[in-house]
């Protein structure tokens, strides 16, 4: 099959050594090679203004930067991609296809999606202005018996739909095997998910998210699969504006989805040599560097290092439940004794937080906790450092938050749907970048500002959302891999060479009454940076 209209050459003369590995497309630092194919896609849109007009409402991309084995050998090329539609459309000659194409007017998708619509517009009709949830009364009962069959009818056919699309995408691995959508999040979840003890029964707690396969990466390593293009390095970067709900910098690096590429390209990867992420490699490392600051028998309190996931993820890196399990172990053994029940977290911090947590080493202690935590009892304090100047020096925040459904674990702001999150904040210091470190900072005030966070509530990346959201400080915490304005994904090739290679985020104190004794505790950190 011809792919010449879809092969770019690379513009450049790099003189390097090529990537020993392929990229890791959920934790990078973008590769030379593709940040200059990237300005080459960005060049293309140029001299497209519907194009251009398209992507700067906003629009993620990708490049796959190949080496084809029936061509010069020296010779480098890309392929890229768009997620989702541009311009309307899901074909543009310059771009890889799509894996599946849903918009042929032709196809059996297209018809039905057409049938299901007039399905909608017959119970349109059928509500007039209203809505039959909303007032009942105004209609008849065989009105509202046909309403309801209608909707049944509607959502059966949907997903009978959803799900026959999903049997269509057929994908390919490095090795030349071919799973369809269904069967790959399947085996993904029967291998991950090993402590679900049937996954029939929780399979639709799994399900496949709507728009799985049209992002950048799958249909990249796809096209490259089909015309045996040999992957060299992989980097998504964003386009335009931002969305309202999420914090995207335009012409900024990404890493791939999670809910709907991790599954995917768990399954496209293999038969690539692909590099091991940097995450799960040092957080092996994190042991040694946990700091127990107090200990009794109820309780424990610990310094936790940056990098150390507080409990279990999906992805098996290292948590401080499995640094508990190690440390009382190995008590056990030396000691001749047996714990009814492991210690665990009291609360959470993010991964990339580093600072004080409270581990409960009973039942009753963490019962005790948690309820302090919910009847907000617990005061904390948390020293960041950020990539700008705040409008103000002191303030409150109030941004709800709620959970990104497709791409965890990112958060976003949703005014109705969101849970509350207020956050009060006090500017310790700001300076100016001064030293050719600093580069890594993006924000063109070029100053770092040292606050002091005391958050009121205790939600996911409460913190990290009300610096970075333009509606909070706009002023993103330095490190921050998911909201701050350059993405640099750390590996151990540059990981001495950043001066920011965490977030600057540190739990500075944290006050508590002791579950036993009903004394008041206070603890302190001092920030590491």
């Amino acid at each position: 099959m011809n792919c010449q209209e879809h092969l770019h050459k690379l513009n450049m003369t790099y003189e390097g050594e090529l990537p020993k590995q392929f990229t890791n497309p959920f934790c990078y630092e973008p590769h030379p090679l593709c940040i200059a194919a990237a300005e080459q896609v960005q060049h293309y849109l140029k001299q497209n203004e519907d194009l251009q007009a398209s992507a700067d409402k906003g629009k993620m991309f990708g490049v796959l930067i190949v080496q084809d084995p029936d061509a010069d050998s020296q010779q480098l090329y890309f392929l890229a991609a768009f997620s989702g539609l541009l311009d309307g459309k899901n074909d543009i000659p310059y771009f890889v296809p799509p894996i599946y194409d849903t918009l042929d007017p032709e196809g059996y998708f297209q018809r039905e999606q057409t049938e299901i619509s007039k399905l909608t517009n017959t119970i349109h009709e059928l509500e007039g202005k209203g809505n039959v949830d909303v007032h009942p009364e105004e209609y008849s009962r065989l009105e509202r018996v046909a309403i309801s069959a209608l909707r049944r009818l509607r959502h059966e056919r949907s997903e009978r739909l959803q799900d026959w699309l999903f049997d269509q995408y057929i994908i390919r691995n490095a090795r030349g095997e071919e799973k369809n959508l269904t069967q790959v999040f399947k085996d993904y979840f029967m291998e991950k998910m090993l402590h679900l003890e049937n996954y029939e029964e929780n399979e639709r707690k799994h399900h496949i998210p709507s728009g799985t396969g049209e992002c950048c990466a799958p249909k990249l390593l796809q096209y490259a699969y089909q015309h045996q293009l040999h992957p060299v390095c992989m980097g998504e970067f964003w386009l335009g504006h931002s969305p309202k709900d999420e914090v995207r910098y335009s012409g900024q690096f990404y890493p791939a989805c999670s809910k709907k590429c991790r599954p995917l390209l768990y399954f496209m990867l293999q038969g690539l040599d692909v590099e091991e992420s940097f995450l799960e490699r040092h957080t092996r490392e994190l042991f040694e560097q946990v700091q127990i600051i107090y200990e009794d028998d109820d309780i424990m309190v610990i310094n936790k290092p940056s990098g150390l996931l507080s409990v279990p993820s999906r992805d098996a890196q290292a948590s401080v439940i499995d640094w508990l399990r190690a440390h009382f172990m190995a008590y056990q053994e030396l000691h001749n004794f047996h714990l009814s029940t492991y210690p665990a977290p009291v609360h959470r911090l993010d991964q990339d937080t580093s600072g004080l947590l409270i581990i409960a080493k009973t039942r009753d202690s963490l019962r005790n906790l948690q309820a302090q935590f919910f009847h907000h009892t617990v005061r904390k304090t948390y020293m960041a450092m950020l990539d700008g100047r705040p409008q103000h020096d002191s303030g409150i925040i109030n941004l709800p938050l709620r959970k990104d459904p497709i791409d965890a674990p990112r958060q976003v702001v949703d005014y109705e749907h969101g849970k509350p999150c207020v956050t009060r904040y006090e500017v310790v210091e700001v300076k100016p970048c001064q030293h050719e470190a600093d580069a890594y900072i993006s924000h063109e005030e070029t100053y770092i500002t040292r606050v002091i966070f005391y958050p009121e509530t205790g939600r996911t990346h409460q913190l990290r959302m009300h610096a970075a959201h333009a509606d909070g400080l706009n002023c993103p915490i330095i490190g921050d891999r998911l909201y701050s304005r350059k993405r640099t994904f750390v590996n151990p090739s540059n990981y001495q060479s950043l001066t920011w290679p965490r977030l600057m985020l540190h739990a500075t104190s944290i006050e508590f009454d002791h579950p036993s004794t009903g004394q008041r505790l206070h603890f302190d950190s001092p920030a590491p940076f």
